[in-house]
């Protein structure tokens, strides 16, 4: 068998496992475990690909997980990114941040992630 026949199998496993990766989280402002001297004015959540501002929100909870509010998410200047406006500011404490988006191939993805205040 030539090199080159030997490499289609290694190409064809390529591309289908290329298709099987979806949009995920790259960092959030704030960050995971982030703990701030002052609460934000937003959450921000940057992705690998471009999120689908439609379909992207966070809901904002306490860390015994009682929902707050949950905010619909509004383009930014930078595509790859979302942002979820604070329009109270919040108390010191801990907090958990569920978001959801969807890839531009409509797959939905979610994730959560925490952070506290403490001035």
């Amino acid at each position: 068998m030539t090199n080159a026949l030997r490499l289609i199998p290694l190409a064809a496993a390529t591309v289908l496992l290329s298709g099987m990766v979806h949009n995920h989280l790259v960092k959030s402002a704030p960050a995971n475990g982030e703990r701030l001297a002052s609460a934000p004015k937003e959450v921000r959540l940057w992705f690998n690909e471009r999120p689908e501002i439609p379909f992207t929100s966070v809901t904002l909870m306490h860390a015994d997980s009682t929902k707050i509010a949950t905010i619909k998410a509004v383009a930014t200047d930078d595509s790859m990114a979302a942002a979820a406006p604070l329009v109270t500011p919040l108390p010191p404490g801990k907090y958990l941040v569920g978001w959801r988006t969807a890839s531009s191939d409509g797959h939905a993805i979610r994730g959560i992630l925490e952070f506290s205040i403490s001035p």
